[in-house]
């Protein structure tokens, strides 16, 4: 069975009783910024490493991001210090790249931004790790190495 044959059963059940995991949260555990940085993190955070122009681009999008969330006032805003509206818009913004990654694959000749940029969902993810480091969803190990999740 695939792991996510596996994932659907288990979250279908409720979660895994055998580990005391009991969460009716298997979507939000499976597209949650830390989920997704555990699996594309260092590879996003490498190349970002290594291309200017890619790092730039991750910047730029955290700058676009920030500023959206700043001129829909106060306390839409506050969604960058607040972790679980945090965790919940950022969950959005995955929704968003999913939809659009969706769209461009169903309908390549479709008008989505995942169309006309083969990095359009590894700019967004870099964003969205950004954003998630600085809200404390993520954090760097005490003692050197990789980032890692906050969970």
């Amino acid at each position: 069975m695939s792991t996510w044959g596996a994932w659907l059963q288990k979250w279908r059940a409720g979660g895994d009783r055998a580990s005391g995991e009991t969460s009716g949260d298997g979507l939000l555990d499976l597209f949650s910024v830390q989920a997704l940085y555990d699996r594309y993190g260092r590879a996003i955070y490498a190349r970002a490493a290594a291309d200017a122009a890619f790092s730039a681009a991750i910047s730029d999008m955290v700058a676009t991001i920030q500023e959206n969330l700043r001129q829909k006032g106060p306390r839409v805003a506050k969604l960058l210090t607040d972790k679980t509206g945090l965790t919940f818009y950022l969950l959005g913004h995955t929704h968003t790249v999913l939809a659009s990654l969706l769209d461009a694959s169903v309908r390549p000749d479709s008008l989505s931004p995942a169309s006309a940029d083969p990095d359009f969902a590894a700019i967004r993810l870099g964003a969205l790790f950004h954003l998630a480091f600085d809200g404390g969803l993520l954090q760097l190990p005490a003692h050197g190495g990789a980032p890692r999740s906050a969970r």
